[in-house]
């Protein structure tokens, strides 16, 4: 069954699951950005499905003009990026050329690859970059080392895990990166955002002279 979408506003952004949910709501309120709509479309693999119902959402054609699409790269950058241009062709919507730059279109579509677009990785391979050299980072540090020769099998997410090792000397110690976000356990200003915070600021603003919709739409 097709997802029920809901339109309430001109600026989508599509995040992959609720940790990226809940860290993108707390990042957009911590700049104060008006007019964002965060949808969840899932997983890498529901992508593809979610956009075909989106596009089809009541309000769509009449409200949106600007849609931003975020997703971990994993493993790599390459793949995840035309992962999500197959997706777009699919649904019939504008295909950037490159992450990061929006299409000159109507509506115009930009896409996000974390941790920076041309590397593997992930949210908490940028979380885990905000503790990196500090006491306790430094501490984090030796229990891995410790404990990843031990490790049978070893883990497949370092990065998540060690993210989690950082929330563990938190109030909360339970609580995912999303919502530790949200409680302000992640330096938000630190300067391992400053992509996603350049990518969340563009979002909002209007081309001069945007194509009608439809026109130019797919890339090559």
């Amino acid at each position: 069954m097709a997802p029920v979408i809901r339109i309430e506003s001109s600026i989508q952004l599509l995040v992959e699951g609720n940790d990226q949910r809940n860290f993108f709501e707390a990042f957009i309120q911590h700049l104060s950005l008006a007019n964002i709509q965060i949808q969840n479309f899932g997983g890498v693999d529901d992508l593809r499905g979610f956009l075909l119902a989106f596009r089809d959402a009541p309000g769509f054609q009449d409200k949106v003009h600007g849609i931003g699409i975020v997703r971990d790269s994993e493993t790599s950058a390459k793949s995840a990026f035309e992962s999500i241009r197959s997706s777009l062709r699919n649904a019939e919507l504008p295909v950037p050329d490159r992450t990061w730059e929006r299409t000159s279109t109507d509506p115009t579509i930009a896409v996000m690859l974390l941790p920076d677009g041309c590397n593997e990785g992930m949210l908490e391979t940028l979380l885990c970059q905000t503790f990196a050299g500090t006491a306790i980072g430094q501490c984090i540090d030796a229990l891995f080392e410790c404990v990843e020769p031990l490790a049978e099998p070893p883990t497949k997410r370092p990065e998540k895990a060690r993210a989690h090792a950082y929330l563990a000397t938190r109030p909360d110690p339970h609580l995912s990166v999303g919502v530790a976000a949200k409680r302000g356990y992640w330096d938000l200003d630190h300067s391992a955002f400053g992509g996603v915070q350049t990518f969340l600021k563009s979002l909002v603003i209007v081309p001069p002279t945007p194509l009608r919709r439809g026109a130019d739409a797919h890339g090559p």
